[in-house]
């Protein structure tokens, strides 16, 4: 193949790798979601498949938090207009949407600040206004982890702020980062479910999280899951992060007085309505379609991103020699959330950091192109949901004076795809259903 044959081949699957990656997002917008699951019809009102009579019931309120929130507050205000009484969302900053019954609060996203304290205050204040008979539409996605904030009162909120920046470089999973925060919080682990007393409390939930545990995802605040004295600690230490965290919270959490009180007997149905598994099946038929033969990866990928790229590098390898598990031209599709152990100074996200990771680790192998982004749009604290790679890429950049293994050392992705006209930028999605990675491969 000529060079010039090759950099058409490049410039070809990079466009269709992101579009494949736009597609799948398409296909799970929150408004499409929302009309699919819940309808109204005369005074009937229909939940995932269960039917409400609005003449019997109370009052309907909507409440939620996450990176979905705003989008799914509107969309489900769209549906029910006036029979929507209050309620309250708490989204990431640039996420709020136009509704009118429904307040909406803007807060921060990764580490919660001053707004995600007060927001979280004034909606279980309005929450205490739900009463038996009534009707609770709780939208909940990703990023409530952090805009859902209600420390202890030994804890100060710059305290729990710390812990998160701690928590997001130390390369925990996202299920053991949880269980940390669910116990140094006063509406995670299902303490924001019994707010709302013996109201009905449909969740509809957009899953950020491996298994699409309902326990693990925006660390289950509907969701009765106490965990047990000591292991917080236990998993501090695991991570090396137990002298860096304030004293509050080594103090706070040794006490032996995190009792497990089995819950009341409340009316709660934990709905999920989208999934990255929804996302990775779109592009499949997407890249099928298209004329590539397709292969989705059998669960989620998880681990260190660096450690991630290698091992798809080595399946897109054997795609390329031997046409094992499919034949060229080939698309590979995986999904999940990788970590990162942060070491460096530099800028970036877990995707990026394997986007980088894979120009390395396909550098000579022609016909490789690879995408590793976040669904919601924002990578780490950049203004990317991921980037896009080649065979040529880790080369190329040598040729204009950039060297990729320098830029990996230093955690500083961003800065190596900026430069190399890598970046995907989508914007903020208004959804969060953790990472998607698609390999071409073509001869």
């Amino acid at each position: 193949m000529t060079d010039e044959k090759i950099d058409l081949l490049y410039k070809k699957q990079n466009t269709e790798v992101r579009e494949l990656f736009l597609h799948g997002l398409e296909e799970v917008t929150p408004g499409k979601i929302i009309q699919s699951s819940v309808s109204l019809s005369g005074d009937e009102l229909v939940v995932c498949g269960r039917a409400y009579d609005l003449k019997e019931l109370g009052k309907v309120w909507v409440f939620g938090s996450g990176k979905a929130a705003g989008h799914m507050a509107e969309s489900l205000e769209n549906i029910l207009g006036s029979r929507v009484y209050d309620g309250i969302v708490i989204c990431p900053y640039g996420l709020k949407t136009g509704t009118t019954r429904i307040q909406q609060f803007e807060a921060s996203h990764p580490v919660p600040d001053l707004n995600s304290h007060t927001a979280t205050l004034e909606l279980i204040d309005v929450a205490g206004d739900v009463r038996e008979n009534d009707l609770v539409l709780f939208v909940l996605s990703g990023g409530s982890s952090s805009l859902l904030c209600s420390p202890p009162e030994e804890i100060d909120l710059e305290d729990i702020r710390e812990l998160n920046r701690q928590l997001l470089s130390c390369g925990a999973p996202i299920r053991e980062m949880n269980r940390i925060r669910k116990s140094v919080s006063g509406v995670k682990g299902g303490k924001l479910r019994d707010v709302f007393g013996k109201a009905i409390v449909e969740v509809l939930a957009v899953s950020d999280v491996p298994d699409n545990d309902p326990a693990v995802i925006g660390s289950g605040p509907l969701v009765h899951d106490p965990v047990p004295s000591g292991e917080a600690l236990r998993l501090l230490e695991k991570y090396q992060i137990d002298k860096k965290v304030p004293r509050s919270i080594i103090k706070f959490l040794g006490k032996d007085d995190h009792s497990d009180v089995a819950p009341p007997e409340l009316k709660t149905y934990y709905n999920i309505l989208a999934s990255v598994e929804k996302v990775a099946e779109g592009i499949r038929e997407e890249a099928g379609k298209r004329g590539y033969h397709t292969w989705l990866n059998d669960g989620f990928v998880t681990g260190e991103a660096r450690k991630v790229a290698r091992q798809i590098a080595g399946k897109a390898f054997k795609v390329l020699e031997n046409g094992d598990p499919v034949s060229l031209p080939a698309a590979l599709i995986f999904y999940g959330e990788t970590t990162v152990t942060v070491t460096g100074s530099g800028k970036g996200g877990r995707n990026q950091e394997m986007a980088l990771a894979m120009a390395l680790a396909i550098e000579g192998k022609r016909g490789i192109t690879f995408l590793s982004a976040g669904t919601d749009g924002r990578d780490g604290e950049t203004n990317a949901a991921g980037a896009v790679c080649n065979s040529m890429t880790a080369a190329g950049a040598r040729e204009i004076g950039i060297d990729p293994e320098s830029y990996l050392e230093n955690n500083d992705s961003w800065n190596f795809f900026r430069k190399t006209d890598g970046l995907v930028i989508t914007g903020v999605t208004g959804n969060n259903l953790m990472d998607i990675q698609i390999v071409l491969i073509e001869k």
